[in-house]
């Protein structure tokens, strides 16, 4: 990679953010689309000072991460419809000196289901968890025509989402993680982890209860670290299909790519990057 005056400057704003891989996706990404382009991890003190900053040096774009993506939709110029409806932002893209934000949390989960050969349009999927990435990949899945259960360890977390949900879309319903039966639990097709449950270094955990898995279940779980979660393991282990984190990573950061580029994002080489550089961690000293 050569830098030069002309270089264009992206990068991730998130406190904390040294843990990021989208630097190593997204420069791979530019070097091998012959794009004139650097991105880098940054840490602001607060969301209004990324957007002056951005302005004031003329960056083209940036991933947004937490704790700064809901701050977003009153610090931009626009805001897309999709990233309204959900109610946050990840992704700033800087054209003419218009920052417009987007979401592409719910977009990427779709890419990764379809990638991995899943009809989302009529299924039944169980979303566990009730944050952002909940919010972002049930809307997707709700706009996709899918039926979509929101479950969570309180009911009062979990109802505000779905009364969010059910004013835009119909289909939404809720329940306790720990009241699901084996009956219930068998009508889904499709079981989503949105939570840090399973994540390093409490790689033992697990969100739902292992005995729940069958093998008509898609298995989704969006921690990327570890790359094999608890609950993919007891998902492979039950013959059910598996969609891996990094996949959703991959897929969000390719569409952010492709909003600030307008060119097709290397699909592998970005996961080769993200691979690499996961393998990279996992085996530094600690």
């Amino acid at each position: 990679m050569t830098i030069s005056a002309s270089t264009a400057l992206y990068g991730i704003f998130g406190n904390p953010v040294g843990h990021s891989l989208s630097p190593a996706m997204h420069n791979a990404a530019f070097l091998a689309r012959g794009v004139d382009a650097v991105y880098l991890a940054f840490q602001p003190q607060d969301a209004a000072a990324a957007v002056a900053a951005m302005r004031a040096i003329g960056m083209r774009g940036a991933s947004v991460t937490i704790p700064f993506k809901t701050d977003m939709l009153r610090l931009v110029d626009s805001v897309d419809p999709l990233a309204r409806d959900i109610g946050s932002v990840n992704t700033l893209a800087n054209h003419g000196g218009v920052i417009t934000g987007y979401n592409t949390d719910g977009g990427g989960a779709l890419r990764a289901l379809r990638a991995a050969g899943i009809t989302v349009a009529g299924s039944l999927a169980l979303v566990l968890g009730n944050g952002g990435s909940a919010r972002a990949i049930a809307h997707a899945l709700l706009a996709e025509k899918a039926l979509v259960t929101i479950a969570g360890r309180s009911l009062e977390r979990v109802r505000p989402l779905a009364d969010d949900l059910r004013a835009t879309h119909g289909g939404v319903s809720t329940a306790l993680i720990g009241d699901i039966t084996p009956e219930a639990a068998a009508r889904y097709a499709i079981i989503i982890n949105t939570t840090p449950v399973g994540m390093t270094p409490d790689t033992e955990r697990i969100p739902i209860d292992a005995e729940l898995i069958r093998s008509h279940h898609t298995v989704f779980d969006i921690v990327y670290s570890p790359h094999e979660t608890r609950l993919l393991r007891a998902a492979r282990d039950r013959n059910a299909r598996t969609v891996h984190g990094i996949e959703m990573l991959l897929h969000q950061g390719a569409l952010q790519f492709e909003l600030w580029t307008r060119t097709p994002a290397p699909l592998d080489v970005m996961r080769d990057a993200l691979m690499g550089a996961l393998e990279s961690r996992a085996s530094a000293p600690r």
